[in-house]
Formats: C-alpha cells, structure tokens, sequence
C-alpha cells in the first residue's frame, strides 16, 4: 500500500485503541532509564509511537516497508522525535547490529514471519544480558512457546491475553465502519477501491473464525550466560 493511500486509510487511527496493552506490557518490565530499544518489523509504527511516548527512551524501528516507513517518518517528525526514534529498512532475518546492542527488542506481529523459535534464538544476541524481549503473537501453539522460550535462554515474566472479542470491539468492528465510508467516498478511485478490498478481506477473515484471533503478550528476561539455546 502505497504512502498517500496509507494516509487516506488511517487504519493507524483505529490499531490505535490497542495502545493499552502496548502500554501494560511495557509497564510490565522493571523500570530503566533511557533503555534502547529494537522495533522489528515496526510497520507503520503504532506501538513504535506510543513506545517513544511512556518509555523516554532510544528506539530503532526496522521494516522492510518503505512506504511504511515513510509513513512512521511523517509521524516521528510531527512530534519532533528525530533524535530518539531511527527508522531503518531492514528484514527481520538480516538485523546486523552489534551484539548486546538492546536493552529491549520488541516485536508486535512480526516474529511469525520468521518463526518464534528461531526469532527468539536468532535475535537474542542482539539483547544484553539480563534483558528483555517482549513478543505480541497470535495465541496459536501457545505451549510448544513456552518450550521454547525456556529452551532459547529467557525466562517468562508475565503474559496476557488479548481475546478475540477486544479485537473485534476495539479494532475491527469501528474500522469496519470507516471501510465502508471509505469506499463510498472514493467510489470512483480504482486505486483506493482495491486497498479497501483488501481491507475487507482481513476482516471477512476475523469474523470468519473469531476465536482464533485471539493473541497474547509475551514478556521475556534474557538469562546470562545461558547456554541451552539449541
């Protein structure tokens, strides 16, 4: 989706009404100052956005979305936050920075893209010891996560549950609203036209199969010098 189709869409606007348990996972966590953060796979940035807000601290945001990254750009820039937030296009499967680099990685709805084991094992490096990793995931194989949690050197602090009921109230069903405006509004743009559809697409698929959509936050301490992470 293309930068000023983004901007006309403004599903950022509704994900929005799910900063809270961006924001609890957070407070979940011991208290730093300044911490340096790692977003992967950042999107558009919403929980980069409001990370930068309640953490006060250092944030790079990966993606391999250029557009929206400079979507997220617009954003950082019209709350002068130049100096702490970083945008940089990389994959998730490439993130060459230094190890121990982090105090926290976090990552909402991209460590499937990889897969959780091998995210948790390949980007753990990129964590100081006695760090944090907090992962926001669809709630599907949620034991063999905690295996391999255990198994990859963390250990699991906290995590909660997001049920399907909160997405469809909080997300979908308000946005679903607005799609519809949408496509009577922009009726005569093609263009427009194809993004909503597949809009309504992934909302077909929500109210489809409801229950599983459900997600879950987990939050994860690094453990020093933990060897067993085969």
């Amino acid at each position: 989706m293309n930068l000023e189709t983004l901007k006309i869409i403004k599903k950022d606007q509704f994900r929005q009404n799910l900063n809270k348990y961006t924001f609890k996972a957070f407070y979940t966590l011991p208290k730093m100052d300044n911490p340096k953060i790692l977003d992967v796979g950042c999107g558009t940035g919403v929980p980069t956005m409001e990370l930068a807000m309640i953490s006060e601290g250092e944030i790079v945001a990966t993606d391999i979305d250029q557009d929206a990254l400079d979507y997220l750009h617009e954003k950082i820039k019209a709350k002068r936050l130049e100096t702490r937030v970083k945008i940089m296009n990389r994959s998730l499967f490439d993130l060459d920075f230094p190890d121990e680099s982090f105090d926290i990685i976090w990552a909402e709805g991209s460590i499937f893209a990889i897969g959780f084991q091998k995210g948790l094992k390949d980007w753990r490096r990129l964590v100081k010891d006695n760090g944090f990793m907090v992962i926001h995931d669809p709630l599907q194989d949620h034991q063999q996560k905690l295996d391999a949690i255990e198994k990859c050197g963390y250990e699991l602090l906290d995590c909660f549950l997001i049920d399907h009921q909160v997405w469809w109230f909080s997300f979908y069903q308000p946005y679903e609203k607005h799609i519809k405006y949408l496509q009577e509004k922009y009726i005569d743009n093609p263009q427009i036209q194809q993004a909503l559809k597949d809009e309504e697409n992934e909302i077909k698929m929500f109210k489809n199969n409801p229950q599983n959509n459900c997600s879950i936050f987990y939050i994860l301490k690094k453990i020093k010098h933990n060897l067993l992470i085969y």
